[in-house]
């Protein structure tokens, strides 16, 4: 038997999973909207603005689903449920109270400032739990389990901040390594829903230096007035002429050029980094410009060298398939999660259980991991109209057989706490076959104003079986 190492699983939450409070008053909470107050950064986002708080104080994990505004994120308490598994959970990460003999340390941070001034508070989190621990004792210690932009901070930390040697491995969820278009329509769209821009959350995006940090670092805009073989005709976000988005774009550019130029200098034997990859879900990705807008759209673009395999993938509905895998690494962890129900996939216990022992994984990035098994990809809008009917689309993928007399449903229910409460109040609609595009189709009646769970399932699948997918949808008004 192989002889047993004591790891140290810190965990980085993404854009929005960090509870943040006045730097003064730390019980004075200033975000962790309860289900009850979703929409209180779309009519009232002054509370979040960098320019009424330059700096709030990170003091736990956000544990239940919630809108921030402009996107729906995670809640990490079925992650940290999980990990208990694995000891003691600090599960405030604060570095001037460490709890020295927590197994699992949660890492917050104040998402809006941005990568680096997150890899600092990582970095203080985790100095300050290993701080009796000799030098040498700290080599190849640290296992990061990273959701979304925890990634992006984790690398930065591990590359930039030379944090490599005390790390045994990175395991990243659903995290933007090459960027995310969303990113990109937000901040020249603005946050939009029914056609309107919403003003508050649209300032918002603009404001956090968080949000150009999420821009793509690889040419995700065509420019349509030039020919399409033309050396202009595919622009990185920072040439987009649009003179607002030019500097910050251009720094997030060169930040991620940064991590990258890090991590190819790593000698082979550092931090083993497992990349998980939600496949199946169309997700925002080309981007078009007239010359005087920018469309974005669910399509590949088509002027990247990708290979067929990658236009297969698609993504998780926030990040593209291809975008969720570091650039040093060349196969990915598939996924049929969503970017929200991923960040406390069950895979990831599995994965660090593997690493309780000396030597690498066996199969760590092949294998059946990498392969597409029948799934459904999901079509859903984050936000949704108050008064208007729920449009939902869904995919069977990865089965060769007629699908026409297929049932497939969409169950919707208002978000609770209690986990017994899933099979209580549902919506149920079943989804009609639209054989032109080789999908499903449905309309979910409106519902009042908050956040709902929407599952959609498929039973008995031929070469299938049972099938379903999650995620969590916001209703809000916009009046």
């Amino acid at each position: 038997m192989p002889s047993r190492r004591d790891h140290l699983v810190v965990v980085v939450p993404g854009i929005g999973g960090s509870v943040l409070a006045r730097p003064d008053r730390p019980e004075d909470v200033v975000w962790d909207a309860g289900i009850g107050d979703i929409v209180d950064l779309v009519k009232h986002p002054d509370r979040m603005s960098t320019d009424e708080w330059p700096c709030l104080k990170p003091i736990r994990l956000t544990e239940s689903t919630k809108l921030l505004g402009f996107t729906v994120v995670p809640g990490y308490e079925r992650l940290l449920e999980q990990l208990k598994a694995f000891g003691t959970i600090d599960r405030l990460g604060d570095p001037e109270r460490p709890q020295r003999d927590a197994d699992v340390v949660v890492a917050p941070y104040d998402f809006r400032g941005g990568i680096e001034e997150a890899a600092k508070r990582l970095d203080a989190v985790v100095r300050a739990r290993l701080g009796d621990i000799a030098e040498e004792d700290r080599v190849a210690r640290v296992i990061v389990v990273a959701h979304s932009l925890g990634g992006l901070v984790a690398r930065y930390w591990m590359g930039l901040m030379d944090q490599w040697k005390w790390c045994r491995a990175l395991i990243t969820l659903g995290t933007p390594h090459r960027g995310a278009s969303k990113a990109l329509d937000w901040l020249v769209n603005g946050v939009r829903l029914r056609g309107v821009r919403l003003s508050g959350p649209s300032r918002l995006v603009e404001e956090w230096p968080v949000v150009a940090d999420l821009l793509s670092r690889y040419k995700a805009i065509r420019n349509l007035a030039a020919p399409a073989d033309a050396p202009g005709a595919a622009w990185y976000p920072h040439e987009l002429p649009v003179d607002r988005l030019t500097v910050p774009a251009k720094r997030a550019y060169d930040l991620h050029l940064q991590i990258e130029r890090a991590w190819g200098e790593m000698p082979s034997y550092g931090p083993e980094v497992v990349a998980y990859v939600g496949w199946g879900h169309p997700t925002l990705d080309a981007c078009f410009w007239d010359g005087a807008s920018l469309r974005a759209t669910k399509e590949p673009p088509d002027w990247l060298d990708l290979t067929e395999g990658w236009r297969k993938d698609f993504g998780d509905g926030t990040v593209a398939a291809y975008s969720a895998l570091p650039p040093e690494l060349d196969s990915p962890i598939r996924l049929t999660d969503r970017h929200v129900p991923m960040a406390c996939s069950e895979r990831v216990l599995a994965r660090i259980m593997k690493y309780e022992y000396w030597g690498r994984p066996e199969g760590a990035l092949g294998g059946a991991d990498s392969e597409r098994g029948p799934a459904i990809g999901l079509d859903l809008d984050e936000l949704h109209a108050l008064g208007e009917p729920i449009p939902v689309t869904a995919t069977i993928r990865e089965v060769d057989a007629d699908l026409a007399g297929q049932a497939v449903w969409a169950r919707l229910r208002p978000q609770v706490d209690n986990d017994d409460a899933w099979a209580a109040g549902w919506v149920n609609v079943r989804l009609d076959w639209d054989s032109d595009h080789g999908c499903f189709h449905g309309l979910l009646p409106a519902q009042p104003e908050g956040l709902y769970h929407l599952k959609v399932q498929a039973r008995d699948v031929p070469h299938g079986g049972d099938l379903d997918v999650v995620d969590t949808l916001a209703v809000i008004d916009v009046e």
